[in-house]
């Protein structure tokens, strides 16, 4: 699988239902008590779009769009409009295991006494990084890498915490190879395409 690094159309991508599937598996014992697996440490977002009636310019994107990934063939980025701003106050940074001075950048959901950490592979151009060291926070020049959401920090000192701020997608590819669409009638033509699905990648 190929990656076409460019944003599915975000005035269509605004209409997408859908969100994170943890992959988990569950069984009941005799007494009836229900005992869940985690098969995988993070989920998988799915997108469901039901294209209603436009310009017909917007459905000219689209389907020019699923023309030059293939269909199912390759990936591409996705805005996902309930999550897609990273902040100071909801992102860290995690050393890259084996890979000198070099750092993940994660977004962060906590509840209560728990923290989940969500590795992001996809970030849109201008985001920063902030060192926090002893209390005060600084802006490094360091730039991220986009295509993999990682960067290399020099200097680094024990103790130090690093947080980001900035926009970032999501990795999808459609889940299926044809397109189903119909002509509307009326003498503007519109063309509808209903039940775009889209899920996530691992790259």
């Amino acid at each position: 699988m190929a990656f076409f690094d460019a944003i599915f159309p975000e005035r269509i991508s605004r209409e997408a239902e859908g969100g994170p599937r943890f992959l988990t598996s569950k069984a009941y014992a005799s007494g009836g008590q229900r005992i869940t697996n985690r098969d995988a440490t993070y989920p998988k977002h799915e997108y469901s779009i039901a294209h209603p009636p436009r310009a017909q310019a917007d459905f000219e994107a689209l389907r020019a769009f699923f023309y030059v990934v293939g269909g199912d063939a390759d990936a591409f980025r996705f805005k996902d409009w309930s999550d897609f701003r990273g902040r100071v106050d909801n992102t860290t940074a995690t050393p890259v295991a084996g890979v000198a001075n070099t750092w993940q950048l994660c977004r962060t959901y906590t509840f209560g006494s728990r923290q989940f950490i969500r590795p992001i592979y996809k970030l849109a151009a201008g985001c920063q990084v902030i060192r926090v060291r002893d209390g005060v926070e600084t802006v490094l020049t360091a730039a991220p890498d986009v295509s993999t959401g990682r960067v290399v920090i020099a200097g680094h000192a024990a103790g130090d915490v690093y947080r980001w701020s900035g926009e970032f997608h999501v990795p999808v590819a459609f889940k299926d190879p044809a397109a189903v669409w119909r002509v509307l009638g009326g003498h503007k033509l519109i063309t509808e395409w209903s039940g775009i699905e889209l899920e996530e990648v691992r790259l």
